[in-house]
């Protein structure tokens, strides 16, 4: 019997490595799925189904297009918050009383160069919003919250209602709470909050739902490089926003700062509407995505992931030992971002006496590292996943353990390095360079794990990990109301690299990256959800024979 006539009407060559593998009973099934899930395609013939899969013999892979939609928005998630950061010092009118403060020498600092005119502290100028630290705090974590409270339920609705459609709907209301930002400052800074805790969570939606759409798209082996690539977006936009907000909120047009809230909420519509042009939800229901790219998708997942989703097991995930190790790595890796973004700004200007200009070109240096870190980490594990040297299980917790030993080791070195300006911000930088290596390590981890609930896996985590962005500028607030001096922000350092160290410590030895066994469904799920869908047929067949029954009398 010839094999490669078994199946003429599906154009795969069953004679090669198809036929002995799992992976091609989903294969053979795509027409015949693809037509149930979707009644208006029903009049499609198997000719025709041919035609489509053969169509896309080109160079072009069409999952590299979903790779480059979610490095764009990582873009924007670190944009938003970073021009939120930067005009909040041009719209608040700074007085001459806190300038004064300064001077007064209410800081214990290390000592200044009076030598160098530019490291003498200068006021700024002033905005035209008159809030007060407290209010330009709840203005600045309202966004951070939204994101916290939103990333569970969007990572179920993404699982229950397609990850396409949240994504695009998180994306559209980031960008347009962002646009309106500057109207509700004008009109009350209650306003600005609300709009903030909506921007927040709009990409608390799009998040977890970029999560789903990349265990669907992506195979096991590639996962964490196209994954590294996605999350390289968030460190690129704080390197560009960085860079340009500057300019903007200096510009004369529109008075500066509300050119941060309309160009870049502007660009995020533009890719709002771009992904739901081009995105697609699963890959084979893309028009145009060739055989071989598609086959090589289905043999290479770990789960048909276009079924309909079982329940989400959260029973199991939160009694799972291997779920909080990488949550708490995640957690540390928030902790060393919150440092890196937040609060060494703070270190560099009244510790070290850096200009501002200075202090923002120090901070943005390490972001090109981490990108160069996370592209270099990613490609490496791949590497080492596609020729089946290492698993990913071992090349996770690899690149975890040397995110861990590196930003601590680093730590430890701007502690002891004290008031030595010079080496305190070479160890600054090596250790935050380092946080790239978490993006291949325990980030993408959620994924690995459970690729049938990646969002309500991601979500859950994530959740619980970026609480670090609260918790940790208060720790740092409480250290510092004390008294702000070297010593104190020396207490800072060790607590930092006690939680890092020890999350590495702790992925190794209790987290995983290996599928877990309750990714797939258990023979309950799959007889309750078979019987639901012969409910629902057997009640569409009863509807369709009463309207037949009601159009003959």
């Amino acid at each position: 019997m010839n094999m490669t006539k078994a199946v003429p009407e599906y154009g795969v060559d069953i004679s090669r490595k198809c036929y002995d593998n799992p992976a091609y009973d989903d294969f053979k099934t795509l027409y015949d799925s693809s037509v149930s899930a979707n009644p208006d395609k029903g009049n499609v013939t198997l000719s025709e189904a041919k035609e489509k899969t053969n169509s896309g013999r080109s160079i072009l892979q069409y999952r590299y297009i979903v790779t480059l939609f979610g490095f764009f928005l990582y873009f924007q998630l670190d944009c938003y918050r970073i021009a939120t950061s930067m005009s909040v010092v041009k719209m608040v009118n700074n007085t001459a009383v806190n300038f004064q403060k300064n001077l007064n020498g209410t800081i214990n600092s290390c000592p200044l160069n009076y030598s160098v005119p530019e490291e003498l502290p200068k006021p700024v100028s002033d905005g035209e919003f008159d809030w007060n630290p407290e209010m330009q705090s709840y203005i600045q974590s309202a966004g951070f919250f939204g994101y916290l409270v939103s990333q569970i339920p969007g990572g179920m609705l993404a699982e229950a209602h397609g990850a396409k459609n949240i994504l695009v709907s998180g994306v559209l209301i980031s960008s347009l709470a962002h646009m309106l930002c500057p109207f509700a400052a004008w009109c009350s800074c209650y306003l600005m909050i609300a709009m903030q805790f909506l921007r927040g969570v709009g990409q608390g939606f799009f998040i977890p739902s970029d999560s789903v759409m990349a265990a669907k798209w992506f195979t096991r082996q590639e996962r964490g490089f196209h994954n590294s690539i996605i999350y390289a977006g968030s460190y690129l936009g704080s390197l560009i926003t960085y860079a340009t907000s500057g300019g903007l909120c200096s510009s004369t047009l529109f008075g500066g700062w509300p050119l941060v809230y309309f160009v870049y909420g502007g660009l995020g519509l533009v890719l709002g509407l771009c992904a739901h042009l081009f995105l697609h939800e699963i890959p084979k229901e893309h028009p145009r995505i060739g055989k071989e790219e598609l086959v090589y998708i289905l043999e290479n997942q770990e789960s048909d992931l276009s079924q309909k989703q079982p329940p989400t097991p959260w029973r199991k995930i939160l009694t799972s030992v291997p779920v909080y190790a990488m949550t708490f790595a995640i957690f540390s890796h928030f902790i060393l971002e919150s440092q890196q973004m937040s609060e060494h700004p703070i270190f560099l200007g009244n510790i070290l006496h850096f200009p501002i200009q200075t202090n923002g070109m120090l901070n943005s240096i390490p972001f090109a590292f981490q990108i160069l870190l996370i592209f270099l980490g990613g490609w490496v594990c791949k590497w080492l996943n596609t020729h089946g040297y290492v698993g990913v299980d071992k090349v996770r917790k690899g690149c975890t353990m040397l995110y861990s030993l590196g930003s601590s080791i680093s730590l430890l070195g701007v502690y002891f390095v004290g008031c030595d300006r010079v080496w305190s911000n070479v160890f600054s930088i090596i250790a935050f360079s380092f946080v790239g290596l978490a993006i291949p390590g325990c980030v993408v981890v959620p994924a690995d794990m459970s690729p049938t609930f990646a969002g309500s896996l991601f979500a859950f985590s994530n959740t619980l990990a970026s609480s670090a962005m609260f918790v940790y500028p208060l720790i740092v607030g409480a250290f510092l109301s004390i008294e702000e001096s070297l010593e104190q922000w020396n207490k800072i350092f060790l607590l930092c690299i006690a939680v890092i160290m020890s999350s590495g410590i702790l992925f190794c030895l209790f987290g995983s990256a290996e599928v877990q066994p309750w990714n797939f469904p258990s023979a309950e799920d799959d007889e309750r959800i078979r019987a639901k869908d012969e409910d629902a047929k057997c009640g569409a067949k009863e509807c369709t024979q009463s309207k037949e029954t009601s159009n003959h009398l």
